[in-house]
């Protein structure tokens, strides 16, 4: 095809402008327009959509208020084979482009832009390249750059080898997506979506192929394949770019049209033609079982997935968006209550989603499902037509014989029955009589989405216009136009159809899920697919090796391959590079105030308050546990999973719920009912110890007790009496001891099949030591290494008849928190609040409660005056002792795990530098002296090794090893960290890591130039900011400010901003020599973990590495408290 001439970008009338304005302004809803806001301008994200003046290619700008600006450049692509085309050429697009051919210029470039690098993922239908930075300047900088590389990518061969897939001269493969997909194919939940879609999809759809690919396919993928696959479906006609932030007016005018127009010249390909999404021929089979790799054979999963209505459909769309919603979305919805929040659980969790397809995916998974070790059904791995289901189970597993469904859940059909039937009976009941119940749904995915824009939203943008762009390429509906903004009033539409009447949603749960065509795959938990798999890698190693004719030629080829790969932007290059202007970089607008308190209330003593712009108020009640009894801290995994999550009993004198005057008898809640309330009233709640928990692990602040929700300032009063009236009269019952107990176990059991979080746990295990006349940490006791000993006891004795000792413990956990001083509240709310009417409205609360639960006996424990004087010297008066062993010589364990096919490993130390002010001197004394330097010199360091296409990257990417690699300091825990991630060749990435840093110390100035150190600025300058970002983390963060002696965030900000504005090169070299030599010292007395298959071998010369099963280290642990 003939190309025609571009015209250059000269401003003036619209013939002569690269871009053009398409159509009006489309205002995206933030809430709905019921809640008092308008629905128009005023409420809307203005979004503009310019199309270039001669292909298809669009660019939108999405105008919201955030400090942190998305730009995602979409391209629609299809998948025919299990080859990975689109993925391994998602990796390849960022190792150069005609323009800027040195590899790694786009993610030097975006780091001195405010970012931490580019990203891309690929998905069945669309890639997408992504860049996050801090200011609108930053996007216009690498936007260039960036479409350089996607639309004029280099490809050569040598990128193939490194990036894609190559063996050594020993036979063993490597390569960057070759390592990442040795790690995923065979992981649980992949095998089970992809062959989820084979069945739901004709074998040419896009969705019944694999667009990671298999690495069998991998392996015999040619660098030609690749480019024509390029060819096909990368072209601007074909590309959308859609940016997001807080744009000026000008942002169009300035940067959209001053575009290299050659860049964007499209070459008149244009792949837009109806996708076939039909289902497979008539007859052919709907369900199939499958094994995956684990530790155990105790619990599996089975995944549901029903054709939906075409994107265009939207209406039918966000209504089952409100049906799923219903069913499966809190923990006291119907399906929950059926199979997971019951005494036997028939599986452990349950996703419920609608999916983004072109034809849309309606998909139920239940996870964690008791397997009940049939040998026949193990054995009817990819078929569907087996006659397992017949056999009976030998009733050996007294836990499988207290429920007569447990033994038959694999069966053929078994599970779809029992979900069919609650389908029905929800039909029969009429929604159980609640003639509101899906209106209450409704309202929640309101609140739900509201708060995900608020939390995330050029991230929540983002995926609104996704789904548009692919339909608008690939439906047959479309008809190749362009459209978006399907979901610009999704609000409104969400309120309208939550008023429908209750027929409507019987015909949509009887149209979709019982009268629709069910597919499912039911997945098999298998102990020796593991070595088996391998195994089997071993021999297609010996059969590599015996390929090569002349391995000295190999070898050659190889190391060329990855020398010419290597990123190595010039320093000059560097200086060149276009940044913005720091001062324009910010964080969200925010009040932050200190309440101390003369008075408690309840724990609370001070309290933090954030006002921001914001529909919801986020509370957080920090209580302290630190000297909580030994024998309670094993409980403390399943307290905070009951806590809100139990029948609740009030006292007559209490106010229940809404009501204007107090019960006159006690009353009852159920767990159902609890649940069914509270998740109408809060967005979301936790109940965790520390930080950023989960229900085995805890990253910080381990001392503390939250109890937490975060509710639509109009919810608040209700829902804070709910809380508070939760975690005082919590009543733990014998049925929810049970449930809770069983699900922890079985997460247990998903945990232990996971690399990263066999490294979590194995790690804290050996790093969090009992300090002097101390028990174990709670963090130790939430692992769940001993958590699984402690559980099982648990179930035991509540079968035995002795659920009163199990209650006890938890009682006592639950009169530690109520009686406990000291503690904090965080509270976040809306700028036009005033936080003295949430303080009362606390005030009222506890005070009332308190009275009931104590019958008057006794008073709140009040502060004596000198802790009240305490508190307001320093209100967050938690010390931090590091727990990190008192090692006298490196203590290496190697943990062997049968579920896995790739590895991960993890090296520290103690590190104690000084971040922050100490308190001794003030606060200008401190600063002007740099008392952390060292700290920040350090931080800069890991994020220059770290970054993508650095050091690390170029170690262990551009060798094929690993994935990735990474140092950091976990502040918290006073250490320096070194990852590998997802290596297929863990000795060697190892080893390449430690060559690196042994390196720096004599070629300090080819790793780090001046240059470098204004990069590294840049990308801490861009994480700061993204840690003060949005109204939920701008709370967090003024937690660990407060915590750490900072009075507010402008505070913080200035000794960061002062700190590493002072940091040079040299400062960045001492803490190198001091610090990072201390991983390849063999004599310093570090931790190191490897996490790898069963069969690996770890050779002497990467150290003497003690071999340590799970179950070994789980023997450590006591269980009977």
């Amino acid at each position: 095809m003939a190309t025609k001439a571009i015209p250059q970008n000269t401003l003036g009338d619209d013939k002569q402008r690269l871009f053009i304005k398409e159509g009006d302004d489309i205002f995206i809803q933030k809430s709905s327009s019921n809640s008092g806001a308008s629905s128009s301008h005023t409420n809307g994200i203005r979004t503009s959509v310019y199309k270039h003046f001669e292909s298809n290619m669009r660019v939108v700008v999405c105008r919201v208020p955030s400090p942190i600006y998305t730009l995602n450049i979409y391209v629609p692509t299809a998948v025919t084979d299990n080859k990975g085309l689109p993925h391994t050429l998602e990796h390849l697009i960022f190792c150069g482009s005609k323009r800027y051919p040195t590899r790694g210029y786009v993610d030097v470039l975006a780091a001195h832009n405010f970012s931490v690098g580019t990203n891309a993922w690929t998905s069945s239908d669309h890639t997408c390249y992504t860049l996050d930075a801090a200011s609108e300047d930053a996007m216009a900088n690498v936007l260039p750059a960036f479409l350089d590389h996607i639309l004029s990518p280099l490809l050569r061969d040598d990128q193939f080898v490194t990036e894609v897939y190559h063996y050594d001269v020993a036979g063993k493969e490597q390569g960057v997506v070759f390592s990442e997909m040795v790690s995923y194919e065979n992981n649980e939940n992949e095998l089970a979506t992809y062959h989820l879609g084979k069945l739901m999809y004709n074998p040419k759809a896009t969705y019944a192929n694999y667009s990671g690919g298999k690495t069998r396919d991998i392996a015999n993928l040619t660098n030609k394949e690749i480019i024509d696959y390029h060819h096909k479906y990368y072209d601007a006609n074909n590309i959308t770019v859609v940016l997001t932030g807080a744009f000026t007016d000008e942002f169009e005018e300035k940067y959209v049209q001053t575009i290299p127009a050659d860049i964007v010249q499209s070459h008149g390909c244009d792949s837009r033609e109806p996708m076939d999404c039909s289902p497979p021929r008539s007859g052919i089979v709907r369900h199939e079982t499958q094994k995956f790799p684990s530790t155990d054979m105790d619990s599996g999963s089975i995944i549901f997935g029903w054709h939906g209505p075409q994107h265009e459909d939207t209406e039918s769309s966000i209504a089952l968006e409100i049906l799923i919603e219903y069913l499966a979305g809190t923990p006291s919805s119907p399906l929950n209550l059926r199979f997971v929040e019951r005494a036997s659980p028939l599986a452990s969790s349950i996703d419920a989603s609608v999916n983004d397809t072109i034809t849309k995916t309606l998909e139920l998974s239940f996870t964690g499902v008791p397997y009940a070790h049939n040998e026949s059904l193990g054995d009817a791995e990819d078929s569907s037509d087996d006659e397992g289901h017949d056999e009976t189970h030998d009733g050996d597993d007294e836990d499988d014989a207290e429920d007569p469904d447990i033994s038959h859940l694999f069966e053929e059909c078994y599970l779809e029955d029992l979900l069919t039937a609650e389908f029905k009976r929800i039909i029969e009941t009429r929604f159980d009589g609640d003639s509101h119940a899906l209106e209450h749904a409704a309202k929640r995915l309101i609140d739900g989405l509201a708060l995900t824009i608020e939390k995330n939203p050029g991230h929540r943008l983002q995926d609104l216009f996704y789904s548009d762009i692919v339909a608008s390429h690939f439906s047959s509906s479309s008809h190749g136009k362009f459209h978006i903004g399907s979901r610009a009033k999704q609000f409104d539409m969400i309120a309208e159809l939550g008023s429908k009447p209750i027929e409507f949603w019987l015909d949509l749960l009887k149209k979709w899920f019982i009268d629709g065509t069910a597919y499912y795959v039911a997945m098999i938990p298998d102990p020796e697919l593991g070595p088996k798999l391998e195994a089997e890698r071993k021999q297609i190693e010996k059969a590599n090796e015996a390929k090569i004719v002349d391995k000295e030629a190999h070898v050659k080829y190889i190391k060329e391959s990855i020398a010419s790969n290597k990123a190595n932007v010039p320093d000059e290059m560097k200086r060149a590079m276009p940044t913005p202007d720091p001062t324009k970089a910010g964080i969200i607008p925010h009040t932050q105030g200190l309440i101390v308190l003369d008075k408690g209330i309840g724990p609370v003593a001070a309290v933090q308050t954030i006002s921001v712009d914001s529909g919801f108020v986020e509370t957080q009640i920090q209580i302290p546990i630190g000297d909580i009894p030994g024998d309670l801290r094993a409980y403390l995994v399943l307290f905070q999973e009951l806590l809100l999550g139990t029948d609740m009993v009030l006292p007559a004198g209490v106010i229940y719920d809404d009501e204007k005057d107090p019960l006159k008898a006690e009353k009852r809640i159920s767990y159902a009912d609890f649940e069914s309330r509270l998740s109408d009233l809060v967005t979301s709640r936790f109940v965790c110890v520390g930080q950023n928990s989960d229900q085995f692990t805890c990253s910080w602040l381990d001392d503390l007790f939250v109890v937490g929700f975060l509710a639509p300032y109009t919810n608040y009063s209700i829902a804070l009496r709910w809380v508070v009236q939760g975690l005082i009269f919590a009543d733990f019952t014998t049925d929810r001891i049970l449930a809770s107990s069983q699900n922890l176990l079985t997460s247990i059991a998903e945990l232990k099949r996971e690399a990263g979080d066999v490294m979590y746990t194995v790690g804290m295990h050996f790093m969090d030591t009992s300090l002097a006349g101390k028990p174990l940490s709670n963090r130790r006791h939430m692992g769940f290494l001993g958590q699984e000993g402690v559980l099982k006891s648990i179930l035991e004795k509540t079968k035995a008849g002795k659920v009163d000792e199990v209650v006890e413990k938890l009682r006592k956990i639950q009169n530690t928190l109520i009686r406990a001083t000291g503690g904090f509240m965080a509270l976040s709310l809306p700028s036009s609040e005033a936080s003295m009417a949430y303080l009362d409205a606390l005030a009222c609360e506890w005070n009332m409660c308190f009275k009931k639960h104590t019958a008057g006996r006794s008073n709140q424990p009040a502060d004596s005056a000198a802790n009240i004087a305490a508190v307001k010297k320093k209100p967050f008066p938690i010390a931090y002792e590091s727990r990190f062993p008192a090692l006298t010589k490196p203590l290496l364990v190697h943990v062997p795990v049968q579920s896995l096919q790739a590895s991960v490993s993890l090296f520290s130390f103690k590190l104690d530098l000084p971040d922050r002010p100490t308190g001794k001197r003030s606060f200008d004394d401190e600063l002007n002296e740099l008392i952390s330097i060292d700290h920040f010199a350090l931080s800069m360091l890991t994020a220059l090794l770290g970054r993508i296409d650095g050091p690390l990257d170029n170690a262990v990417r551009g060798n094929g090893y690993s994935y990735g690699a990474f140092i950091y300091i976990a502040q918290w825990s006073r250490k320096l960290v070194l990852e590998i991630d997802r290596a297929s060749d863990i000795v060697k990435a190892v080893a390449a890591i430690k060559q690196v840093i042994t390196d720096m110390q004599d070629n300090w100035d080819s790793y780090v130039s001046d240059t470098d150190v204004s990069l590294a600025r840049s990308v801490v300058q861009y994480q700061n900011t993204v840690a003060q970002s949005t109204p939920t983390r701008m709370l967090e963060k003024s937690i660990a400010n407060s915590i750490n002696g900072f009075s507010d965030a402008k505070e913080y900000n200035t000794w960061c901003n002062v700190h590493t504005a002072a940091v040079t090169k040299s400062d960045m070299r001492r803490v190198c020599e001091k610090y990072l030599s201390r991983f390849v010292d063999d004599k310093y007395p570090l931790f190191g973990l490897l996490v790898t298959p069963s069969d690996t071998d770890v050779p002497a010369e990467l150290g003497p590495f003690e071999r340590k099963t799970l179950e070994e280290l789980s023997a450590t642990y006591k269980t009977d408290y």
